[in-house]
């Protein structure tokens, strides 16, 4: 219990800071530990650090620490601590800063709007000299932009304009091997349940799925398609959707990940209609979940642990600046059937 006539300090943020002030976090954190390779007026330099010093804003000690003193760490900010997806890449990461002898901390960032402090905790606290980002958001393009180069920003498992260092996977043809091995099992009316095709992952997916169906000659119908996104819950709206709209009007799904194929299926099992003998289901990327789900997942697998390794290699050279940009795409999809798709009914 607090006494009377006390008050409890509240810390002050980074990003508390930034909204007194009107500049980024990451501007502030880079005044604050004096980097002498920001571009700003000096007036702006003494509003943050009057600023600062008027409520009492304390640092860590690695935040006062100059970067001229090497951390050898390296963060990871991923969406979510449960997708095995992300887990898989993480692995293959980790060994690589093992081996090399730096540190890979990882941030988990399920708010879009605390980015920024995310990354800037992560640069003061930890004193990070590169950044591996398994999501993207367009503030984390605004703060790559802001560094210069001067600070190496990866984007893994994704690209979006202005990232020049990215390791991605090369989708289509794993969208195309999904889809086409439904079209194989004699299914014409294949429904898919897509995530944000605005975003690089879900349009390359979706574009892999509609050229397999061009390919095979199956037409392609854009009533067959619903947004739903990577999480099982995503799926699970996502069919339900897609049955209340056309019941009993296709026989296979192709889902975007393989979360979305457990929610979707889950939606199926619960109105009745049997998988496979009803309707085919088939996952993208593969992992634990597919092969205990009842039925289990048929799902198009790549190399995830690969895809960690050389991101990590990528980013230690981006540190070490024995490159000035790394770019590569892993492909080598499989298809691994399971009791989820069957020929069609």
């Amino acid at each position: 219990m607090v006494a009377e006539g006390r008050r409890v300090k509240k810390r002050v943020t980074l990003k508390f800071l930034a909204e007194r002030t009107g500049f980024d976090i990451s501007t502030i954190s880079r005044v604050l530990r004096d980097d002498a390779t920001l571009s700003i007026r000096p007036e702006n330099i003494e509003i943050i650090k009057r600023t600062a010093r008027e409520l009492n804003y304390v640092p860590d000690t690695a935040a006062r620490s100059l970067r001229s003193a090497r951390s050898y760490s390296i963060g990871a900010i991923l969406p979510s601590l449960q997708n095995q997806i992300h887990a898989q890449i993480v692995e293959g990461a980790s060994r690589v800063c093992r081996d090399r002898g730096y540190s890979l901390i990882i941030a988990h960032l399920a708010d879009p709007t605390d980015e920024q402090e995310v990354i800037a905790d992560l640069i003061a606290r930890n004193r990070i000299e590169g950044l591996m980002s398994l999501t993207f958001r367009e503030e984390l393009r605004r703060f790559a932009g802001s560094h210069d180069g001067d600070f190496p920003v990866m984007a893994v498992n994704w690209w979006a304009p202005g990232f020049e260092s990215a390791v991605t996977l090369d989708e289509r043809p794993g969208a195309r091997l999904a889809t086409e091995h439904l079209v194989d099992l004699g299914h014409t009316r294949i429904a898919h349940l897509s995530g944000d095709l605005n975003r690089f992952n879900a349009a390359e997916r979706f574009a892999g799925y509609r050229e397999a169906l061009m390919l095979r000659d199956v037409m392609f119908h854009e009533d067959l398609t619903q947004t739903a996104g990577y999480g099982y819950e995503d799926g699970a709206r996502a069919m339900e959707a897609l049955l209340d709209r056309k019941q009993g009007g296709f026989t296979a799904v192709f889902a975007v990940s393989m979360l979305t194929a457990a929610g979707a299926i889950g939606v199926l099992n619960r109105r009745g209609i049997r998988v496979p003998e009803d309707i085919s289901v088939i996952g993208f990327n593969d992992g634990m979940l597919a092969e205990v789900m009842s039925p289990s997942l048929s799902t198009v697998a790549y190399p995830l642990a690969d895809l960690g390794r050389a991101a990590a290699e990528g980013m230690i050279a981006l540190v070490e600046k024995s490159v000035p940009q790394y770019r590569l795409v892993i492909g080598g999809p499989r298809l691994i059937q399971r009791g989820s798709t069957a020929v069609c009914p």
